[in-house]
């Protein structure tokens, strides 16, 4: 990453400008939410690691692939510099991999029965497309990428293993929606603030602690 001037995107660097629906994958910030709901697992009391893989899988298909790409093919202005954008391709593919994660959740939900969990799908497949098209526009805002990418998500994956909902999940979701928010402020500073040296800073020592925890309390769970 140039350290002269301050970057459009965080992540719109080497190695993940290469190519758009490599980009698309918002690959660093995803890690963050991948990581946040896999700590949420990892605190549940219980742990089924079959449930683990299919949970990862829907959200990667439905709030890492289908929002990004959904996001993406309606920005156009936004990302034309940089990238030559198939926009109608990528809208399918997104709205494509909604519909997957959705599909996934559903199962889940069954399989497990897990009823409750039918209402975090259905919360977090809106979310995918609303959040990407601002469309309501609260859809967009602050508070509602809070709860869509960090406290509902949290929760929806500590319910899907524990099968409850304890304290301590619901107040650790709350500091994950602020942290996630505080993620999304310091990307926003990176290119708007005359301090975005220190925005990037912050924003790496914040994805890397994310990625440590995350990792560790699986490792630690898996072989405990």
């Amino acid at each position: 990453m140039s350290v002269l001037e301050p970057p459009t995107e965080p992540d719109l660097t080497h190695p993940w400008n290469g190519n758009v629906w490599f980009y698309g994958l918002r690959t660093p910030f995803s890690l963050v939410f991948i990581g946040w709901i896999t700590f949420a697992q990892v605190l549940s009391p219980h742990f089924d690691a079959l449930l683990y893989a299919y949970l990862i899988l829907a959200a990667f298909f439905g709030l890492v692939v289908g929002a990004h790409y959904i996001d993406i093919a309606t920005s156009v202005e936004k990302f034309s510099p940089y990238f030559k954008i198939p926009s109608r391709a990528m809208l399918g593919v997104g709205i494509a991999a909604v519909a997957a994660g959705i599909i996934i959740g559903a199962y889940v939900s069954l399989r497990w029965n897990l009823p409750l969990f039918l209402l975090f799908v259905a919360i977090e497949g809106a979310a995918a497309i609303a959040y990407p098209r601002e469309v309501p526009k609260l859809a967009h805002s602050y508070v509602a990428f809070g709860l869509a990418w960090g406290t509902i998500p949290f929760l929806a994956s500590y319910y899907a293993q524990a099968g409850t909902i304890s304290f301590l999940a619901l107040a650790v979701s709350a500091f994950v929606g602020v942290s996630v928010v505080m993620m999304h402020h310091l990307a926003v500073m990176t290119r708007e603030s005359s301090d975005w040296r220190n925005a990037l800073y912050l924003l790496d020592l914040y994805r890397y602690s994310v990625y440590l925890i995350a990792v560790i309390s699986l490792v630690g769970r898996i072989f405990a």
